[in-house]
């Protein structure tokens, strides 16, 4: 069982043992981590013909020269749905099962992406060219995100030709420009680009929206995209600023991710794509350097997006791999992600259990509000903290009351609970242990609302769910999964929360109360982007220009220790998310030339780092995380002290780079 609980995720799990009923599909994402080289494995896939169950591209066959490539365990790939059954039973039906079942023992961990039809085919590597030792004087800036207007007059030179090196556009399905080493989606490089804007140009003109029906770019029809604005906060800039010939501007690369993958409401599933985006930037950027002359460019990624549950403490599988990849490469990494916008939301409790000795003990209980009218599934994590020693290993067991008044058995370590109605699961939870590792416990259920299979959804309304301990004494952070729209989707998944009448929603102004007060087990603590609390990205808040005051739904650090629980880091920096309590958003392009649009979140702050960090590189100034701190104290006159219950918001201080210069 230990084995298991090392190698297949939970969300898998409940995929298979759903049959895949919420992710229809043959062949899908996932991600990859591997007790040895992901290069070996790459390269054992090609050459054992099991194309027809699962596939690697062929990139990871050999690491960009920047990447020392025997330190790399991650790859992303692509399964049939019976290959991702197989690493759950550890079963193998098929002819090939020699070569297959020693392919499953040489993964250690797999998470599971959504589904796709973009297939590729086996390639050969990309051909590596060596790089010079000469540093290169220049930075990239990549945007990892959906809806990419790359088109835009702020990613533009003042001739008129792009700035853009490389966009990757994972979700063209038309089989044309498909990115060397990757096989699928569409690649336009910085010639093909300035092709097709001359050609879509008239009359002095642009007409944006032919460029984008020729380029493939269906996810820029919106007037307004997550994308497009995060990109130009990044590195957009009045063209009449944007010369060729200078030094300080950046190359800028987007690799926009597919419409499913961000449509997705939980976020969970995003991983395979994200990593597969990294490892593009990061192959192109050497390219770039090559071609150029010089040694590896520095790069900083921006990747505005996050998730409320998981592990939070960097040992969920890609922060895991993306700070290798930082400690990997030879030239300067970063990588910027936001705190989260889930501070106010209840979707954490800190629930804390004495003793099981201890006499005349009741269960704790939480409530588990789902919402009526909800398309997408939902879910929680519990997390148990990690001891020493075995013996102190904590251990707890859990019981579920359904809003129909169903109730499951105590569910103990290594056990699991499935409700079926009709023979079809609606709920599963099960809890997962491994000798010297964290415990967690999974809840996962079935949507409340589907028009196409009625019969598979879940009751919405209150679950119970109650705790009672085992051990010794402990704490458990439980999180409840993203559930909410993404901006610019139609309406699919409502975001579940954890309810209490303890706990105090509103101050006596009847403003949002912004602290943990009383004895409600939900806590605003502990709400940062579980996406974001690696060792080496650099993590950012969000506060309101006019008065600095911290952004009510900009996510938190935790406590530092609570009965031996590894601490939750805090944001690193804030910068700007909102205007003024009475204008919460900040101004910056839409997905038209001369337009703007209003948003907000530390997804727009996130960016504004993210430009720091670019000009820093050109520079050729120390950049990582400490320095992000040290610069944002250093201009804070009213910067958070060590230990300041601010500085789990706020982190070191606040960085004031007032959103996208050169705006109207």
């Amino acid at each position: 069982m230990a084995e298991q609980r090392k190698r297949v995720s939970p969300y898998l799990e409940w995929a298979v043992l759903t049959e895949f009923a919420y992710l229809p599909g043959e062949w899908f994402w996932v991600l990859l981590e591997l007790d040895g080289p992901a290069e070996v494995l790459a390269r054992s896939v090609m050459r054992s013909g099991l194309d027809q169950v699962i596939r690697i591209p062929a990139v990871y066959q050999e690491a960009p020269p920047s990447l020392r490539g025997a330190d790399l365990t991650c790859c992303m790939a692509i399964a049939r749905r019976e290959a991702l059954s197989a690493f759950v039973s550890g079963k193998v039906s098929r002819g090939d099962a020699k070569q297959f079942a020693s392919l499953l023992s040489s993964i250690n961990r797999i998470e599971l992406g959504t589904p796709t039809t973009n297939l590729f085919e086996r390639t050969e590597p990309i051909e590596q060219s060596l790089l010079a030792a000469s540093p290169s004087r220049r930075a990239i800036v990549a945007i990892i995100d959906d809806g990419l207007a790359f088109a835009h007059e702020r990613f533009r030179f003042q001739d008129g030709r792009s700035r853009v090196k490389y966009f990757w556009n994972q979700d063209d399905h038309t089989n044309t420009g498909r990115p060397a080493g990757f096989g699928w989606g569409r690649e336009l490089q910085e010639n093909e680009i300035n092709q097709l804007l001359a050609s879509c140009t008239h009359t002095g003109l642009l007409d944006e929206d032919e460029f984008y029906r020729l380029a493939g770019q269906n996810l820029a029809a919106r007037r307004a995209k997550h994308g497009t604005h995060v990109m130009d906060i990044a590195c957009g800039l009045d063209p009449k600023h944007a010369v060729p010939e200078d030094p300080n501007l950046p190359y800028i690369i987007g690799v926009q991710l597919p419409k499913w993958v961000t449509e997705e409401t939980s976020g969970a599933f995003l991983t395979p794509n994200v990593y597969a985006a990294i490892s593009y930037v990061l192959s192109r950027a050497d390219q770039i350097s090559a071609a150029e002359g010089t040694g590896p460019i520095p790069v900083v990624i921006n990747l505005s997006y996050g998730t409320i549950a998981g592990p939070h403490d960097g040992t969920s599988q890609l922060e895991a791999a993306i700070d290798q990849l930082i400690a990997s490469r030879t030239a300067p990494l970063r990588v910027v992600l936001p705190a989260g916008n889930h501070y106010l939301a209840r979707c954490h409790a800190l629930v804390e259990l004495s003793q099981a000795s201890v006499p005349g003990q009741l269960p704790k209980r939480l409530r588990w509000r789902v919402q009526p009218d909800n398309k997408a599934n939902s879910f929680m994590e519990l997390w148990l903290p990690k001891q020493a020693t075995e013996k102190s290993q904590p251990e707890i067991a859990i019981r579920i009351t359904t809003p129909t008044n169903q109730r499951s058995p105590w569910i103990g370590a290594n056990q699991n609970w499935q409700w079926r109605i009709s023979g079809q699961l609606r709920f599963f939870a099960k809890y997962y242990t491994a000798v010297g590792e964290r415990s967690q416990i999974l809840l996962a259920m079935a949507p409340t609302a589907d028009l196409a299979m009625p019969s598979l959804t879940a009751p919405s309304g209150t679950w119970l769910i109650e705790l009672k301990n085992k051990g010794v004494a402990t704490t458990v952070d439980v999180w409840v999964q993203r559930g909410d729209t993404p901006f610019g989707y139609p309406l699919s998944g409502r975001q579940s929360r954890l309810e209490d009448e303890n706990y105090v929603r509103f101050d006596l102004a009847g403003r949002p109360e912004q602290d943990d007060r009383g004895s409600s087990p939900v806590r605003r603590e502990s709400t940062i982007n579980a996406l974001a609390t690696g060792t080496h990205a650099i993590v950012v808040g969000a506060y309101l220009r006019s008065d600095k005051a911290v952004s009510e739904y900009s996510g938190a650090g935790g406590r530092t220790t609570t009965n031996g629980a590894s601490p939750i880091r805090s944001p690193d920096v804030s910068a700007v998310g909102d205007e003024s309590p009475v204008h919460r958003n900040l101004l910056a392009a839409g997905t038209r030339s001369g337009s703007v649009v209003m948003m907000n979140g530390t997804s727009v702050a996130a960016p504004q780092v993210t430009r720091l960090i670019s000009e820093l590189m050109i520079s050729q100034l120390a950049c990582d995380r400490l320095d992000v701190q040290r610069i944002a104290k250093t201009g804070d006159t009213k910067a958070p002290g060590p230990g300041s219950p601010l500085a789990v918001r706020i982190g070191a201080g606040r960085l004031d780079r007032c959103g996208r210069p050169n705006r109207p």
